[in-house]
């Protein structure tokens, strides 16, 4: 069978990169055109009941939104989409992610449409196309904080620190991050240190909620007490207090690690007879009917990976229920509020079928089970050991449903030298070196508050769902996955460390991107602006849109000229002259409660329950 693939080069790399351990193969190379769109086909032995017939996958820029066919670029799209507001929020203004973040989620994305397709031919469901766009993988990034700036309700924040927040740097000049989820640990770490004159409760306030508010500062104490002693002192005090440590490590560490590029999901089949599982008792969608209708999964997850990758599995037609403590998850509760939930919740846990459950009572994991015999999927991210220690592995569950997908997503995927530290995001980040991928060379290779192994754990989580679903419709065998969110910080790198590792780079040295001050936002008369312009053809259209006389012995002196040209009209002006000339620009987001009353984006985000708003569904599938 043939996948044609459509849209921006990177996007269709890794969609292709994604399905390639599924046997699906470039049946040619990378055709580029003139509209800045590529095209690839691929040749797929998926088993397609239907004959085989092509699945098309449409990837644009903008998808529906009314760009009135404008040229895209990454850079654009992170700022009309406010990742670079996000990104940039400690850092006193927006700023640009030096990963392609958003075109790789829209790979990502079009994989599992791919996956789900073949699910849905098998079960009945002919999907022919796949629609999806780089904007809508954007906006999907930036889902909780757009929530939350719409939600009409203010946080209220504890008093600021004067210090900024996370990574600390040590007496030898180790920057390293820091992670637990217990406040007595948290004071008796930094007692260690000699910071007990700080008030730590004051402290706690501003980094425990860090993940929701996207943004961190500290008590200036706290960054003086790290700098007073060595890395390998720090570390004795994490080990001791059970905090969680990483250093913030180079690309040059992370290639040193066997499996370095590790960053599928895997696989296996549970351990039950092949063919002991019989899809003629499943539910049969009808016509018109997305992929997985008719499918249901338990979910019992939190924070955002879980929860985000059930989202998904959701807007692919399956029917998810979400199984939560008593009294509900604590997310519901956490500000900003839309009506009485917090916005947080609401961003990945909307339109689920919910009940409580108390898993800590043997009553309360009886009943889990008995409702998994009936499900399709089982979905959780407990501690690694936790499902084996209440009897809910997948070989515990596998005699009362042979047919079962278990999945498990996690921090680490059992890396080793690691797996025992809290997997959340701020940690895989350093470890993963992703500071070095999103930051320029001069400037600190820093991660992100933007969560983005969060939110590609989540992506590669909802893969393994879609991997496993597809090899059981295959083998007839119920399938055990696992992912992580270091598989998600790896996969978002796939495009820089291959390169990196093979000496092949481009645009880049040591991983880090090369950037000139056209790369970065520039200031119009009434704001900031990005654009594109691309190789020499292109900055030569850029300097004659602008009026600006190019000295090609003075690529710098150039550069200014124009940012200082930008400098005095509106970005509106900039706009439509630029996009005449071809070159992709758009006006940086700085308000992310703007975006719902954009007319151009009326068609990608949503309203929730209590009057925020959020991205709808990043994709549209048709027969």
């Amino acid at each position: 069978m043939d996948v044609a693939l459509r849209g921006p080069a990177l996007s269709l790399e890794t969609c292709a990169r994604r399905l390639a351990p599924l046997g699906a193969r470039a049946s040619g190379e990378l055709q580029a055109d003139r509209d800045g769109s590529s095209e690839l086909v691929l040749d797929w032995d998926a088993g397609a009941p239907d004959g085989g017939s092509a699945l098309e996958v449409d990837l644009s820029w903008y998808g529906p939104a009314r760009m009135g066919g404008r040229p895209g670029s990454e850079a654009v799209i992170q700022a009309m989409s406010g990742l670079m507001l996000v990104h940039g929020r400690d850092s006193g203004g927006p700023r640009r992610i030096g990963l392609e973040v958003a075109s790789v989620v829209a790979g990502v994305l079009a994989a599992h449409c791919a996956l789900a397709a073949m699910v849905g031919r098998a079960r009945g469901v002919p999907v022919r196309r796949v629609e999806s766009s780089v904007l809508q993988a954007g906006l999907l990034l930036a889902s909780h904080r757009v929530a939350a700036a719409t939600a009409g309700s203010e946080w209220v924040p504890v008093a600021p620190g004067p210090a900024p927040g996370p990574p600390f740097r040590s007496a030898d000049g180790q920057w390293f991050e820091i992670e637990t989820l217990d406040p007595s640990a948290w004071r008796a770490f930094w007692e260690r240190l000699g910071a007990g004159d700080v008030d730590l409760a004051w402290a706690w306030g501003l980094f425990r909620p860090r993940y929701f508010r996207g943004t961190c500062t500290l008590p200036a104490g706290l960054h003086e007490a790290t700098a007073a002693h060595s890395l390998s002192h720090i570390a004795a005090a994490a080990e001791a207090t059970a905090t969680s440590l990483s250093r913030v490590r180079s690309y040059g560490e992370v290639l040193k690690q066997p499996g370095f590029s590790e960053g599928h999901p895997r696989a296996r089949p549970l351990s039950v007879e092949p063919g002991a599982w019989d899809r003629r008792g499943a539910a049969t969608p009808a016509a018109g009917d997305l992929p997985l209708t008719g499918l249901r999964v338990i979910e019992a997850t939190s924070r955002l990976q879980g929860p985000l990758a059930g989202l998904l599995l959701q807007a692919l037609g399956a029917h998810v229920v979400r199984v939560e403590p008593p009294g509900g998850d604590l997310s519901r509760v956490i500000p900003p509020l839309a009506g009485d939930t917090g916005t947080f919740f609401l961003s990945f846990n909307r339109g689920k079928e919910q009940m409580e459950l108390d898993l800590a009572r043997p009553q309360g994991r009886a009943e889990l089970a008995d409702m998994i015999a009936g499900a399709d999927v089982f979905l959780q991210n407990w501690r690694p050991d936790k499902a084996a220690e209440w009897g809910l592995e997948a070989d515990d569950l596998a005699g009362a449903n042979p047919g079962l997908v278990f999945a498990h997503g996690s921090g680490w995927g059992g890396l080793d030298g690691v797996s025992h530290l809290v997997g959340t995001d701020y940690l895989v980040q350093a470890y993963a070196g992703i500071g070095a991928g999103i930051n320029p060379e001069g400037r600190s290779p820093f991660p992100s508050r933007a969560l983005l192994t969060d939110y590609m754990g989540a992506l590669v989580t909802c893969e393994a769902v879609l991997r496993g679903l597809y090899l059981r419709e295959r083998s007839g065998c119920g399938q055990r996955v696992d992912a992580s969110l270091f598989a998600g910080a790896m996969a978002l790198q796939a495009h820089v460390l291959g390169p990196l590792a093979a000496g092949r780079e481009d645009g880049r040295r040591g991983g880090r991107p090369l950037w000139g001050l056209l790369d970065h936002p520039l200031e119009a008369a009434d704001g900031a602006l990005v654009l594109s312009a691309g190789g020499e053809e292109g900055l030569d259209r850029l300097c004659r849109a602008c009026g600006v006389d190019r000295a090609r012995q003075d690529p710098q002196g150039t550069e200014a000229l124009l940012a200082e040209r930008i400098a005095g009209a509106p970005r509106a002006d900039w706009e439509e002259r630029l996009t005449a000339a071809g070159i992709p620009c758009a006006g940086v987001c700085t308000d992310l409660s703007a975006l719902p009353h954009d007319p151009r984006l009326a068609a990608l985000l949503e309203p929730l329950p209590g009057g925020a708003w959020a991205p709808r569904a990043p994709w549209r599938l048709t027969s």
